[in-house]
């Protein structure tokens, strides 16, 4: 084995490896296309006869062939490797160029053909932008009277750093889309459920929309009767990969596996190797992880709801918050089935749990959106606003960042002040927020309004549409005297927690150039009373 400092001379590379890595990283169109054209490239550059991506996947520590260009590509995609099992491995582990210049003497030498063949080998580490090793991008010669140089080290460098920097920017923003339109699905999943009358239908839309949103194959939702047993009553997706002893299962009988686990603790449950866990129920089988979390009717545990994989999967916290929010949807559901009263409190607890979760991610002090809410209503109801205004007011309070689930944590958490380029995209979030809820048709234009205006400011000098004076809305200029008062009052990693009558000090100068002036007049008046 050569390093790159002894690597064997050949025939020079591309002369524009730089335009070559450049063009991944401007016309790539999603992370995995990333891979796609940089193995095209790396043929390409160093006419090798084989080129691929291998990426490294934690959870199983295996080298995953994620696309492949040139001899016996189509076989190769999809092949996991475990350590020993591919020259990759000493690129990983290195984190450095490795030559190997006859790879059919290496022991570890992986080949698709299942037969050693003469050829050179040449593999390069992904990096992310925080340079930690991502996996590998590799080229050889095999069967071929090609060789491979420094020339093509350099330019397969470059490549593997521009595809690394491309698939992190890929995954960041594929992600923000991702929670995005989690968000709305959820909303729009409070809706459904709102039409629904029937629990057992109510469970499978239930199901299937959070097998669509999680990844999990499969979904079951268990009731709990009076005395303590349980039956499957409901199953979803692909459960013909799973042996689940149905009959047995949907007979009342007594808690056994990750079921009793749930009713036993009372909380949410995860086993990512269920096979090897202890309490795994015996007559179940193809189940390799499982998550599962308690369904509450009145405070009183009513069932168990889960989803089930058929490989082995660390389910990361934003999916575990998915099932409870899901869950939390169907106690909902289940509440409201008696009446239109149920309904308003289904979609009401729903916004206000995704304003909760927004909270959350923003880094806000916790409380924070049932504090804006209570001084808002109060507010409000001051300056004598109507109960469909207040409901209004009320559901923008919960929903006012909701857009800033398109933000990523880079900008949404950065300690430091932003760059032009990133308050530009914070700003964004109104307008992201409003277009999430502009097809909702359960939320009105009046709580739109509110997350779209809700950072104007009375001079104009405001986003996103530079309105000013009463041009503002009136309950966006309500919720944003609220909105800030908070901010101020609270602890942020910025600022320390302002007192109360230094934070109506600031309200009052900011009056007539931010604020409304009589808004803020009203609330100052409020907050003084004794």
């Amino acid at each position: 084995m050569n390093t790159p400092a002894t690597a064997p001379q050949a025939r020079s590379a591309s002369k524009k490896p730089g335009l070559e890595a450049q063009a991944l990283v401007l016309l790539a169109q999603s992370s995995e296309d990333v891979f796609w054209r940089c193995v095209h490239l790396a043929l390409k550059i160093t006419r090798a006869t084989t080129s691929m991506v291998l990426l490294h996947r934690p959870d199983q520590d295996v080298l995953e062939v994620v696309a492949a260009s040139g001899h016996l590509a189509q076989q190769s995609v999809g092949r996991r490797l475990r350590r020993g099992e591919a020259l990759g491995w000493r690129v990983f582990d290195a984190g450095a160029v490795q030559f190997v210049e006859q790879a059919k003497n290496a022991p570890e030498a992986h080949f698709v053909s299942g037969r050693p063949q003469p050829g050179m080998y040449l593999g390069v580490p992904l990096l992310d932008p925080d340079g930690q090793v991502l996996g590998v991008l590799s080229a050889d010669t095999t069967n071929s009277a090609e060789q491979l140089g420094r020339g093509d080290a350099q330019a397969l460098l470059l490549l593997g750093q521009a595809a690394g920097v491309a698939y992190s920017r890929w995954l960041a923003l594929e992600s923000a889309q991702r929670s995005a339109r989690q968000f709305e699905r959820l909303a729009a999943l409070s809706s459904e459920l709102g039409e629904l009358t029937r629990p057992e239908d109510i469970a499978h839309r239930a199901l299937s929309t959070l097998i669509e949103l999680s990844g999990f194959t499969a979904g079951a939702l268990f009731s709990v009767t009076e005395q303590g047993e349980v039956a499957l009553t409901v199953l979803e997706g692909e459960v013909q990969a799973f042996t689940l002893a149905e009959p047995w299962l949907r007979r009342a009988h007594a808690p056994r596996g990750l079921v009793a686990e749930v009713l036993s603790t009372g909380s949410l449950q995860v086993q990512s190797d269920y096979p090897s866990w202890r309490g795994a129920a015996a007559g179940i089988s193809g189940i390799q992880s499982a998550v599962a979390a308690p369904l509450r009717l009145r405070g009183q545990v009513v069932g168990v709801i889960g989803l089930l994989h058929t490989q082995r999967h660390d389910p990361p916290a934003q999916t575990l918050t998915l099932l409870e929010m899901v869950a939390a949807r169907i106690e909902q559901a289940l509440e409201r089935i008696g009446g239109l009263e149920h309904l308003h409190q289904t979609r009401e607890a729903a916004l206000r749990a995704v304003g909760r979760v927004l909270e959350g991610r923003d880094g806000e002090t916790f409380g924070h959106t049932d504090r804006v809410t209570t001084l808002a209503l109060k507010l409000g109801r001051a300056l004598g606003q109507s109960e469909d205004a207040l409901q209004h007011l009320r559901w923008g309070a919960y929903l006012h960042d909701i857009g800033k689930v398109a933000v990523g944590d880079d900008i949404l958490r950065k300690p430091g002040a932003l760059t032009p380029p990133e308050r530009e995209q914070m700003q964004r979030h109104v307008v992201v927020g409003d277009d999430m809820l502009r097809d909702e048709t359960f939320v009105p234009r009046e709580v739109r309004v509110v997350v779209r205006h809700h950072h104007e400011r009375w001079d104009g000098s405001g986003y996103p549409d530079g309105l000013r004076g009463e041009e503002i809305p009136l309950l966006a200029r309500i919720f944003s005297v609220v909105d800030v008062y908070d901010a101020l009052v609270s602890v942020r990693p910025y600022k320390r927690a302002w007192t109360r009558q230094e934070a109506l000090a600031e309200l009052r100068r900011c009056a007539g150039s931010q604020f409304d002036p009589r808004i803020v007049d009203t609330f100052v008046t409020l907050e003084e009373e004794p």
